[in-house]
């Protein structure tokens, strides 16, 4: 009896640890015995992510895995795990897998003009305007039923040849409008407006015209059709893990290729996001989760949005050459973009690089205690790191801000806020804090043991910019501080061809000596020799004796500092 009772229990034990380890199931949309109405297994596996994504066998701890290809369609996971035990959607050992709001252009090209294209060696050589009629496939989205349903009020704002080659949209874009702002510069009108490499939709006979060099039918074409390639709703506990996500045709304004809304402990792993028609990857009004070690890049306006999320971290991410469709700077675009009233969020350790005309970091308007620490942004047509209107402030640590070609960390109308710690070199101007007009005024702004370095544009016998602007409230062009609760001391400005200078407002200029006697400001700050050198798009510090003068910082902030008696960051060399 003892032995029959322990043979039950062990089995009993044996399915426990079965069930705590999870069901693993496979998506195969490639395998010739693929069916959606099949087990899931290796031997039997679903045939679309739609089916998985909503798959009623699926239970916590279990996984998906994704076996390599191209998935053209919406993925809308509705399934959840619990605390601890996720439900995990992750790409095959070794396998691709793309997931596409597109479709491959397959109809038959006519050429414009029957005019024989112009030979080699000239600079256009095979350049011709060509003509396609697109089906109603290309205005079918599931998602957004009658967004098209109107032919006279189609439109297409994504072609790309052989998969990421963006074609310039000539023409009005009925989404970004300008009535009230600029927000999309106007390319052309028409087919007239043609220009090498572009393209013009014309919804009279839904044709689709491009010019561009070689026949369109020797590439692969593709037009963005759906809205979003993933959502993921009102779920929790789901882990998404070593997937790219591309194309889509945004149908209503900001909206993300791939969003997550009131969701939960979801994690975002190892993915990436290219080539949106507006933004990568959006967050909104989500909770303790996490985006690590993605790549949020080439997107058509941001990388990545989030808004109203709590506890979420963003860390190790790559965001590259965002706004590749040229949107105004000073209405939405970015590396990332956090908007609005996002609270006890982290972005750390990210790189922010090369975003077009645009910001890299960028948080605005009602967001608190925020954690900005540890990240690297260079070479933005924008700020470094910009951060609007935030009363609930937060830390701006600890950053490695280098050639941004506006300010290197912009605190605008913000309170609240700590800058210490970071590296600001070579960047239009460094430091800069201002208020916002009447309604958001820069109060309770702390910057301390920063590394400044040379951060102005050289000019006929005097500079543009300076390494610190820190608002002092001074009516007029006095030296009369009206603003006390915004402060600087123990940053490290290098020495140069010009001196370094601080400003009060916008301007005038102030030397460290003049700022110090007149507002009593970095009374422990240093003017130095500080090297470094840029090579290529590099960064590397070459001074680092004599940077040890940071000063204690106040027990009230929320961060430490790596190595807290030497100022600027702890990061001296990129890459």
């Amino acid at each position: 009896m003892r032995a029959i009772a322990g043979r039950l229990a062990a089995v009993a034990i044996a399915v426990a640890n079965a069930h705590a380890i999870g069901a693993t199931y496979h998506v195969a949309q490639q395998a010739t015995n693929a069916a959606d109405t099949g087990a899931g297994s290796e031997a039997e596996p679903w045939k679309t992510l739609a089916r998985a994504a909503a798959a009623a066998e699926l239970r916590p701890g279990d996984t998906v895995l994704i076996h390599a290809g191209v998935y053209r369609e919406h993925v809308a996971i509705k399934v959840s795990g619990e605390k601890g035990r996720p439900i995990t959607f992750a790409a095959a050992p070794g396998a691709r897998v793309v997931i596409k709001g597109s479709e491959v252009l397959k109809g038959r090209w006519t050429r414009l003009s029957d005019k024989p294209p112009m030979p080699e060696p000239y600079p256009n050589a095979f350049t011709g305007v060509w003509k396609v009629t697109l089906g109603e496939e290309f205005f079918t989205d599931a998602f957004f039923q009658g967004c098209y349903s109107d032919k006279s009020r189609r439109w297409v704002s994504q072609v790309f040849v052989q998969d990421d080659v963006p074609l310039q949209r000539i023409g009005l874009d009925p989404i970004y409008k300008n009535d009230e702002y600029l927000k999309l510069t106007t390319v052309g009108r028409g087919l007239a407006d043609l220009i090498e490499d572009s393209f013009w939709f014309d919804p009279a006979d839904q044709a689709l015209y491009v010019k561009m060099a070689g026949e369109p039918g020797w590439f692969c074409i593709e037009v963005g059709v759906r809205g979003f390639t993933l959502t993921m709703q009102n779920v929790h506990d789901v882990v998404l893990r070593g997937l790219e996500f591309r194309h889509n045709r945004q149908p209503g304004g900001q909206w993300a290729m791939a969003s997550i809304g009131q969701c939960q402990r979801i994690a975002v792993e190892d993915c990436r996001f290219h080539l949106s028609d507006f933004c990568g990857l959006g967050i909104g009004r989500c909770k303790d989760s996490v985006v690590r070690r993605c790549d949020l890049s080439f997107n058509g306006n941001t990388g990545l949005g989030m808004g109203e999320c709590e506890d979420t971290v963003i860390e190790d991410c790559t965001l590259l050459f965002n706004n590749y469709r040229r949107f105004h700077a000073g209405w939405h675009c970015g590396g990332m973009k956090c908007i609005p009233r996002n609270r006890r969020c982290t972005i750390q350790r990210c790189e922010a690089a090369y975003n077009i005309a645009c910001d890299g970091i960028w948080f605005d308007a009602g967001n608190a205690d925020i954690r900005i620490l540890s990240n690297v942004a260079h070479h933005n047509g924008g700020s470094g790191i910009f951060f609007e209107i935030n009363k609930g402030g937060g830390v701006i640590a600890d950053n490695l801000v280098y050639a941004n070609r506006g300010r290197g960390i912009y605190i605008s109308g913000s309170q609240n806020t700590w800058v210490v710690h970071n590296t600001v070199a070579a960047n239009g101007s460094g430091i800069v804090c201002m208020p916002r007009g009447d309604d958001w005024p820069l109060e309770n702004v702390r910057v301390l043991n920063n590394l400044l370095l040379r951060n102005h544009i050289t000019g006929e016998g005097h500079a543009r910019g300076c390494d610190l602007t820190l608002y002092m409230g001074c009516p007029g062009n006095t030296y009369q501080r009206a603003v006390a609760s915004n402060h600087s001391d123990h940053n490290v400005y290098a020495e140069g061809a010009w001196p370094p200078t601080m400003r009060h407002s916008w301007n005038p200029d102030n030397t460290l000596a003049e700022w110090q006697q007149r507002f009593g400001e970095d009374a422990h700050s240093k003017q130095m020799p500080v090297e470094f050198e840029r090579k290529g798009t590099g960064f590397r510090l070459l001074t680092r004796s004599g940077l040890r003068v940071a000063g204690r910082l106040p027990k009230d902030i929320p961060w430490r500092a790596p190595s807290p008696s030497r100022v600027g960051s702890s990061l001296t060399q990129w890459p």
